[in-house]
This record gives structure tokens, sequence and C-alpha cells, in this order.
């Protein structure tokens, strides 16, 4: 079946759940701790398979993928909405995936679609009803066209065409880093990039953000920027603002060379912060995470309790996007205070390389993150009040890219 007859009966199975489903969704129900924690995993080797597995304890012996999960073609992106797993292909093929547990407590495809430039940014509505993902040509003046996804059934409800910010003069378009949604808006930070796809930031310098209404999403409101930090976010993250308890939102740019950015931002990595009720950047608040760290932000994501995790470079001397690779181990994990602006450096955790973090799960208190030295992998579980660690399962592969409660 060629692909625009696959989009097109993708589309109207779509419609037919839309126009049948019920107004209000069956509430999400609670996480069943004995189904065990699914991961995305991915193995070393030549191909470096992926798969999705799940396993009750990760915190002693191994974790393999050897005779167990859901195979995934190629290099993906994860990215989990209420009680359901995306996986959407970057290089290899041109579908997402939508997974969750059926009533016997396997995980199970439930839907899928196809698109035509990879998706390379997620996020979610409110309600945790509807998936946003953010197909991005890599060059050229394109629209970048938002998908609205809905949770229940893996299929595509609408799709939305937008430019966010592109000047031809100066052959410069913007990469989104993050896609926010809070009451009637969405927040999209971008970076500032040629148009030529070389991935070069003539413009990193400073913060910016488009704030478009939700969920029209019809044209970009206004575009918001601060001097006093550098583009936000890095390449393939998808956590560059994140909301917390209180409906503040941060965001953290890094700037780094390591990071992706050519040239270097000259303004320090720093976290900034947009007040509940406000589009605008607070002026009075800026964690400058250079001074307080000599380090740069490289990701983070919210724990709870004005607090998020995250890795820092603790240098920027690797070479050009050296942090997405496995020959520089130099990232530290920290807790941030983000209310506070303190650091926190978390016990017995070594430093590590890693490239790609879907947004964390969170639970009791207790984060769960893969740490990747040059020797060895392996899980950490991480009490967010300590800042401490407790190092768990070994990982049989490169890294879990990923884990989830389905």
């Amino acid at each position: 079946m060629n692909r625009k007859l696959n989009l097109i009966l993708c589309a109207a199975v779509a419609s037919i759940v839309v126009l049948t489903a019920c107004k209000k969704e069956d509430p999400i129900p609670e996480p069943n701790d004995e189904a065990g924690i699914t991961m995305a995993f991915k193995t070393t080797g030549g191909s470096e398979t992926e798969y999705i597995i799940t396993q009750e304890d990760i915190m002693s012996g191994e974790i393999s993928a050897a005779g167990t999960g859901i195979e995934q073609t190629g290099w993906r992106f994860y990215y989990p909405v209420g009680n359901t797993l995306f996986a959407s292909g970057y290089s290899e093929d041109n579908q997402c995936a939508a997974y969750a547990r059926d009533e016997n407590g396997d995980i199970v495809q439930k839907g899928q679609f196809i698109f035509d430039n990879a998706l390379e940014m997620f996020g979610a509505s409110d309600d945790e009803q509807t998936l946003l993902a953010m197909e991005i040509p890599r060059a050229g003046f394109a629209n970048r066209k938002l998908h609205f996804v809905d949770v229940n059934t893996g299929f595509v409800k609408k799709i939305v065409s937008t430019r966010i910010f592109e000047s031809q003069s100066d052959s410069l378009i913007a990469w989104p880093t993050a896609l926010e949604v809070r009451g009637d808006k969405l927040f999209v930070p971008f970076h500032m990039l040629d148009a030529k796809g070389w991935f070069t930031t003539p413009r990193a310098d400073t913060a910016y953000v488009a704030v478009y209404p939700y969920p029209g999403v019809d044209s970009v409101e206004k575009i918001i920027k601060d001097p006093r930090t550098g583009n936000i976010g890095v390449n393939g993250a998808t956590t560059g603002m994140i909301e917390a308890d209180n409906g503040d939102l941060y965001t953290f740019s890094c700037g780094a060379e390591m990071a992706g950015f050519a040239p270097a931002a000259n303004t320090p990595s720093g976290i900034l912060r947009i007040k509940n009720g406000e589009t605008e950047f607070d002026p009075n608040y800026f964690f400058n995470i250079e001074a307080a760290t000599g380090g740069k932000l490289f990701w983070f994501d919210y724990v709870g309790d004005n607090k998020a995790i995250g890795r820092l470079l603790t240098s920027d001397d690797g070479g050009a996007w050296a942090a997405f690779g496995r020959d520089v181990f130099n990232q530290k994990l920290v807790i941030l205070d983000l209310a506070n602006q303190t650091v926190t450096d978390v016990a017995n955790v070594p430093l590590h390389a890693k490239r790609y973090s879907s947004p964390v799960l969170v639970e009791d208190g207790k984060v769960y993150v893969s740490i990747e030295t040059a020797n060895e992998a392996h899980v950490y579980q991480v009490d967010i009040a300590s800042a401490s660690a407790t190092k768990g399962a070994k990982i049989m592969g490169k890294t879990i890219k990923g884990f989830y409660r389905l």
C-alpha cells in the first residue's frame, strides 16, 4: 500500500473514532506496580536494535531483551502520555505506534500512523488525552506540522501547519525544543538554526519562545525572548520547558559546543521562568547554572515540589556534538531546586555519558535513570529528597531510553 493511501485510511479511521467517542473519557486507571516497569531498551552491537520490554525487578540482577519484548525498527523517540507509550521512527521508518496494556496485562500495539518527515518534538494536552507531535523538515523554509493524536486510539485527529519563525533574508528557521500546553496557550521554545540544514546556530545567545493559542494553534500570538541566556533546550530532548506544580514554566539553556551549538553561546547556561498566568519571561528570575556550578545544563525534567533532575556537562572541551556520543564521560547527575536556585549533586552516581532521555517516571519520591560509563551500564534509583542514588540492575545493552508504568 502506498503511503498516501495509507495516510488517507488512517485519517478515515481516526475520524470515525472521534465521531463515535464519548464526550467524557474514562479516567486513567491507577498504575499497577505488580505489572512491572516497561522500558525502551537499546542493545549493543552493529544494529543496536531497540525493544519495548517489561520487568518486575529492575534493582537487582540483569536487564536484557533476549527472548522478550517488542522489537522496534531503527532509532526511535519514546514519549509517554497517561498509560500509553508512543514510539516514533526517526531514520529507518516513518511510523509512530501507540502501546498500552490489554485486559490480560500484556503490552500491545493499539494504533499507529505515518508521517512524511521525522516527528522530532513531542508534548501532551493537560488532560493527557492528546499527544502533540511535530514534524520538522531539516532544511528549507517548510511548514512544521503539528499532529494532534488521540491517546486512546493512536490515530491522528488533525494536523496543523505552522512556520513558528523564519527569516529568509537571514536564512534562519526555528527548531522547536518543547511543546508545553498550559491552559489556553501552547509554548514552543526553539533554537535559531540556519535554513540550509547544517545545524549551525548563528543566534545562540538569546532564549526564544513562541506563544500560540490552544487548542486552535492557528498562528503565533507572539515570540518572547531573553538575552540573559541562550537558545532553549538541546537537540533530541523533549523537556526544554517544564511545568511546576503551581503552573510556573521553567526553561533550560545549555549553549555548549558539545551539545550541538555551532558556534557555542556566549551567554551562560541558565534557567528562566514564565510565571503562571503570564506569557513573558519573569524579569526577576534567572537561575545562572554556569555561575552556580561551573558546568552547563544538558538536560532536565520535572520531579515535583519545585525540583528538577538534571545532567550537567562538567566541561565543554570534547568537541562538536560530543555529548551525544560515547567517547566523553563528563555528565553529572544533579537535583535542581527551582524555587531556591540551588544545585545538589546526586550522591553515588559516577560521571557518565547520555544522549537521550525520555520524560522521567516519578514514583514515591524516586526516579529511575540509566547511567552509562565507559565499561558498563546500570539502572540507578534516585531518591529526590536526599539527592542520593542506589545502583540497580546491570543493563545488558547500550542504554535504557525511558522507564514507564503502562
